[in-house]
């Protein structure tokens, strides 16, 4: 880990924000969505032990997307544990296509700088897992579908002759009363 002393004024408030923010109810649930899917019982104690070392998050990858990390590293070397985490976050975008923001950086659990983060996370790839596969286990709600609409050209000609609300008419939005340039009278 980084040698970083105590945090400090503003550091400290958003550490506490950030910390405020943990959901223990979702740590459970992505406790027993990780077993459920590895067929294990999860590890016994805290969170980010068992997945600090990045080897149970490349079981449960490899689960999902098969083959997704051919390599997982054993080594107790830092730079090797995070590389298993960063492993675990490519294979997520790349073979589940999990949008980057959805997911955690690799020091959030190394470093157990944001680990509701980490929870986040967990939750996104579960839920692109499960439009790819219906038969895993659910873990918060699922990925909406989209739904197109084709309209013929007559339907869209109608359309286009309506007066739209917002175009400042029928007691809706309008710029009345606006002072663009001026200074308000006081």
């Amino acid at each position: 880990m980084a040698n970083r002393g105590p945090a400090y004024g503003m550091s400290r408030e958003i550490q506490d924000k950030i910390e405020k923010q943990y959901d223990v109810e979702l740590e459970s649930q992505c406790r027993h969505w990780i077993a459920a899917v590895v067929g294990e019982p999860f590890p016994e104690g805290s969170f980010h032990e068992a997945l600090k070392d990045g080897l149970l998050l490349c079981r449960l990858m490899n689960i999902l997307s098969p083959e997704s990390i051919p390599k997982v590293h054993t080594s107790k070397f830092a730079f090797k544990i995070m590389e298993n985490i960063n492993f675990f976050l490519m294979a997520a975008t790349e073979k589940l296509d999990v949008p980057v923001v959805e997911l955690f950086q690799t020091v959030d659990l190394f470093e157990a700088a944001n680990m509701t983060q980490v929870l986040w996370g967990i939750t996104a790839v579960a839920r692109y897992a499960r439009r790819a596969n219906k038969e895993l286990p659910a873990l918060g709600p699922d990925l909406s579908v989209k739904y197109e609409r084709n309209f013929d050209q007559e339907t869209m000609n109608k359309g286009a002759s309506i007066v739209g609300m917002q175009a400042g008419g029928f007691k809706g939005a309008n710029q009345e009363g606006m002072t663009f340039g001026r200074p308000r009278a006081l």
